[in-house]
């Protein structure tokens, strides 16, 4: 006689799910300011010139053939930009499955960077890269390894911002540094920032379901308990050590396939 015991983890999945999209959806809420002030500037170049066509029909004047190409450069340019920040923003924020794939880890992290650099310009806060080219790739979901490295980014602004508000800085002062490099069969991403730091007291909290330091209302408590289990769903881990100088600094760790794990991800 056999026993057997199965469990359904369908509701646990689907809990996941849902805490990782209203993670999204709370980060995109806190980029809402970064994303409109990176819209303003093509939208602004696009009034600019449709302004200045307006007043050359409007007084029934010619517009030389040069300028009106150039003005046009400008507006075709400028709506691409627009729509690429636009089309960033609604892959974010989208429903992600956990489909595993080879990444270029250094793309995510561009791609993340890329989303959230005007939040970062508009205080002051500039970025340090110390990235290894030529990286192995990695096996993991993109969407949610740029999620991660955005909740990191906001963690970072945020420390730096708590630490400098209504203090006189220097601007080497407020940085993020950004670090990728190959070790031990890993890929290793440091993420650290001259903020606050993180007291050691809560080092082991921190990576719990709604902890958070922040104020009633500027934190979900959600982002880096997510970001750790995406990571431990793909062998990857995350920790918190006090950064070189100052402030903190992350450390996220990640395999490097062999090839018959790369052979079984593809056929998947």
């Amino acid at each position: 006689m056999f026993l057997v015991t199965t469990s359904d983890i369908t509701h646990r999945l689907e809990t996941e799910q849902q805490l990782i999209q209203a993670s999204k959806m709370a980060t995109l809420g806190e980029m809402a300011t970064g994303v409109a002030h990176e819209l303003n500037q093509p939208l602004s170049v696009i009034k600019t010139a449709s302004t200045f066509l307006i007043k050359k029909i409007d007084r029934k004047e010619q517009v030389q053939d040069n300028i009106l190409f150039t003005l046009c450069e400008e507006i075709d340019s400028h709506v691409d930009r627009a729509t690429k920040i636009i089309t960033h923003m609604r892959q974010f924020g989208r429903m992600s499955d956990m489909k595993l794939e080879k990444v270029q880890i250094n793309d995510i992290l561009k791609s993340a960077y890329q989303f959230f650099s005007q939040q970062l310009k508009v205080r002051g806060i500039t970025v340090g890269w110390h990235i290894q080219e030529h990286l192995p790739e990695i096996i993991g979901n993109p969407d949610r390894l740029e999620q991660v490295f955005i909740n990191l980014l906001i963690n970072a602004r945020d420390a730096i911002e708590e630490k400098y508000t209504g203090m006189e800085y220097r601007p080497d002062d407020k940085v993020i540094s950004i670090k990728s490099y190959a070790e031990n069969h890993q890929v290793l991403v440091e993420v650290s920032d001259t903020g606050a730091g993180i007291p050691k007291k809560i080092t082991d909290k921190i990576f719990e379901p709604f902890f958070t330091t922040k104020d009633v209302g500027k934190g979900t408590g959600l982002g880096l308990s997510i970001s750790y289990g995406i990571l431990k769903e793909i062998g990857g881990d995350i920790q918190v050590v006090p950064g070189p100088t100052q402030g903190a600094r992350f450390i996220l760790s990640f395999p490097i396939p062999q090839a018959n794990d790369s052979d079984q991800t593809a056929a998947g």
